[in-house]
């Protein structure tokens, strides 16, 4: 057909060719068996339903199979989560014993605040967004480039890599501006300014899907998001929105790489959508506040996992639900307050795919003596901060490690004196766990900034001391480190930035 010479139509021409392969090969095997039973009565013209369906179904596999790439993986750690499942796993080796310390630090002399997780492109190089500024390093140390927002602006989302630039979502005023940068000199491609939407400037994360730009915004809420919104990446134009009844925080969504994508609110709302913004199905309790400032991640095995607290003050959960219709798998009721969003990968080679579900307490903006002691009585004395790692298949604990207490409400280096027009971190319990190739998991304290390893190497279910590697940054972290290949980066708020090596 003439439409199959143009380029955009590659992919459905390849389902058409399919349908219609299928049709010959149905018209040979049935002239065949008509000649092996020396039989002319055989009508070979109608196709039975089975066939029509088989065709109809390897067509629509063609197309989800050829037109949706997952992008985000020419790099070692593109976003928020590390790809597009936002699982925070990765399939290589990093430092895991931090005994001699790291081979490279970024002073972070401006004291401004680090709200996300450096990326990492396929270079090893490192890419550092602070509310301010986005730099751009060697695996070595070198500054190549630095980018800064309008003076009036701020950079509270999480930029995402993607086909030689990163994105990044200023706000002024909570109404946001997207931009592109290229990834190679630092210069901006272009900038989109949308007056009719609302930032709330939560620690969301910025994502892109097979062209397709997504991030989040307020519409009937004034904390969170409850609205996705698509533009396209490659000029920032405006496609389309879609309004939820329910609150996400720290706004990440997800996607199995199918053209779909998922997300959960605080409170356990899961939704999936296509990329065409179509509610595909809902699923999961719905309240329209802010239960716990956590959510959900796409798992490797067809599942996602939506971590939550049912209600301000009621349990916290992880559900497993099947991404084909939401229904629930398991449902596991956590032994402490959600604190994070969990991560999704296989604990080594061999080793059982988990889930890392983080618990703890959270912190307090600085305040006057009294209060702050008056708050830490009603805690028991100290903050607690731990991290469970679940059968991704069936919710039984594998094993449970406990960081060391915290005796403040307010995190590390928070009263600390900051940047020109730095407010408070104010960071969650603990930063996103990250799962290495070698089974080790990553923990990021926001109480009192450990950065540890962990590892169950003689896999016994218990966490001994000598599995564990602590490096002490005396800063609270917001957001995970990054892996790449014998590489690890940590920047807790406010610095510095930590770069091991093997």
């Amino acid at each position: 057909k003439p439409f199959c010479l143009s380029p955009f139509a590659l992919e459905p021409c390849r389902a058409y060719l399919l349908v219609h392969m299928m049709r010959a090969l149905w018209h040979i095997l049935c002239l065949a068996l008509a000649v092996a039973n020396h039989c002319d009565q055989v009508d070979c013209h109608d196709e039975p339903p089975a066939v029509s369906m088989l065709q109809v179904h390897l067509a629509q596999k063609a197309l989800q199979q050829t037109t949706y790439h997952d992008d985000s993986r020419a790099y070692y750690w593109s976003n928020r989560g590390r790809d597009v499942l936002r699982s925070s796993s990765a399939p290589y080796k990093s430092p895991s014993n931090f005994s001699s310390g790291p081979s490279w630090i970024w002073p972070n002399d401006l004291k401004e605040q680090v709200r996300h997780s450096p990326l990492i492109d396929a270079d090893m190089n490192i890419y550092v967004c602070t509310t301010t500024r986005l730099r751009k390093f060697t695996s070595s140390g070198t500054l190549l480039w630095t980018w800064s927002a309008e003076p009036a602006q701020k950079m509270t989302a999480s930029p995402v890599l993607y086909k030689g630039s990163i994105y990044v979502l200023p706000h002024e005023s909570h109404i946001p501006t997207a931009a592109s940068i290229d990834m190679a000199t630092g210069t901006m491609n272009w900038k989109r300014h949308y007056a009719n939407l609302t930032h709330s400037g939560d620690a969301e994360s910025l994502s892109i899907y097979n062209g397709i730009f997504l991030f989040g915004a307020a519409t009937n809420i004034m904390k969170g998001m409850d609205t996705l919104v698509a533009v396209r990446a490659a000029d920032g134009n405006y496609l389309w929105e879609y309004v939820t009844d329910a609150v996400m925080w720290n706004f990440m969504p997800s996607s199995p790489g199918d053209g779909t994508v998922l997300f959960s609110s605080t409170c356990g709302t899961v939704f999936r959508l296509s990329l065409e913004g179509e509610l595909l199905w809902r699923a999961g309790p719905g309240h329209q506040l802010v239960c716990v400032a956590v959510g959900g991640v796409t798992g490797p095995n067809g599942l996602f996992y939506a971590e939550y607290r049912e209600g301000r003050d009621g349990a916290s959960y992880v559900t497993a639900h099947n991404i084909s219709d939401g229904s629930v798998v398991w449902k596991r009721e956590l032994p402490y307050r959600a604190a994070q969003y969990p991560a999704v990968g296989q604990l080594g080679p061999g080793g059982p795919l988990a889930v890392l579900a983080p618990i703890g307490d959270a912190l307090k903006l600085p305040s006057d003596p009294e209060s702050e002691a008056s708050l830490l009585k009603q805690s028991g004395g100290a903050l607690s901060n731990a991290v469970i790692a679940l059968d991704a298949a069936t919710g039984a604990t594998l094993w449970h490690s406990q960081d060391r207490p915290w005796n403040d409400t307010v995190a590390a280096g928070d009263r600390d004196k900051h940047g020109e027009g730095e407010g408070a971190c104010w960071p969650d319990a603990q930063g996103i766990p990250v799962i290495a190739g070698d089974g080790s998991v990553y923990t990021s304290s926001s109480h009192h900034g450990d950065l540890r390893t962990i590892r169950d190497a003689d896999a016994d279910g218990i966490i001994s001391p000598w599995e564990v590697s602590t490096f002490e940054t005396k800063q609270c972290f917001l957001n995970s480190p990054s892996v790449a290949p014998g590489m690890l980066v940590a920047a807790p708020c406010w610095g510095p930035m930590y770069v091991f090596k093997d």
